[in-house]
This record gives structure tokens, sequence and C-alpha cells, in this order.
């Protein structure tokens, strides 16, 4: 063979041997990349940092999912709660007076008991010295069928919310 051929021929596989040089040298570092993208897990098994950032990903998304859930099923029952604590009575409207004048130290009551809506009883105990009466009335929306005293309706507006300045 001539010296020209085997220049020729050794000019050709130059750079392919340099090409074969490379690709061991990448795929070593390609090796080293992946060992150090392996992670210790606490369950000591070791698993690829690609595969447990995808799993924690769908965790992630789970309780996200989750706590949306949750939520709205807070705001369903907080309205409901609404709903159930209009509708209890609430003891706003106490009056102490003397109902005899022979009596004094405001022994005798009356106490509205009443919802959100104005809706319940309103309950009179007068005491004298040798007795006491209790009167129970029924109120709705605020008011009563039944004729009421001065001290119940106070009550009731106590209870209500429409007390004026200075009334008891």
């Amino acid at each position: 063979m001539s010296s020209n051929v085997i220049t020729g021929l050794a000019a050709a596989c130059i750079p392919g041997l340099i090409a074969i040089v490379l690709v061991i040298i990448l795929w070593v570092r390609l090796r080293k990349v992946r060992a150090a993208q392996t992670v210790l897990l606490p369950d000591g098994s070791s698993g690829s940092l690609v595969d447990l950032h995808a799993t924690m990903r769908r965790d992630v998304q789970a309780v996200e999912d989750a706590i949306r859930a949750l939520s709205d099923r807070v705001d369903v029952l907080a309205a409901s709660s609404s709903e159930e604590i209009a509708r209890c009575l609430r003891v706003n409207g106490v009056v102490r007076y003397d109902a005899y004048g022979d009596m004094g130290g405001q022994q005798s009551w009356s106490i509205a008991l009443l919802d959100a809506s104005g809706t319940g009883s309103v309950m009179t105990c007068l005491h004298a010295r040798d007795h006491a009466r209790m009167y129970v009335k029924e109120v709705a929306d605020g008011d009563s069928d039944q004729r009421l005293s001065p001290e119940e309706i106070s009550a009731i507006a106590l209870a209500t919310g429409r007390a004026r300045e200075g009334e008891q």
C-alpha cells in the first residue's frame, strides 16, 4: 500500500476514534450523574430523584385536593350552623322590678327567650310577700297576641336588640 493511502486511512479513523473516546467519557459521566440522582429513602430503599419528585408532586396534589374538599365541607357546615344558631333560643332580655309596692329588692322579673327572628316566649314571675305567680306568653316576630306588660315589652326589646339607650 502506498503511504498516501495509509495516511488517508489514518486521517479517516482519527475522528471515529475521538468519537468513540468521547462516547465512553460521556457514558461514564452519565452513570455518575444517575448514581448521584439516586437517593436513600427513609424506609431504607433507594430511588431516583426524578421518581421521588413525581411521587411527591402526586402526593402534594392529593393533599391540595383534600384541602379543597375539606374547605368546601367547612363552608357547607358553617352555613348550616348559622341557620341552626338562628333558630336557637337566646336569653338576652331580663328585666327585674318591684311588682308590688309593699315589697322591695326587685324580686319580680320578666325574661324573653327568643331566637334570631324574635320568636319564642316571654316569662314573667311576680313575687309578693305571701305568693308568687308565673306567666308565660308566646312571642312571634317580637310581638305577642296577648297583652304585654311594660316590663315584658322591655325584655323583648332587649332580646331583639331594639332597646333604646337608657332603657332596660
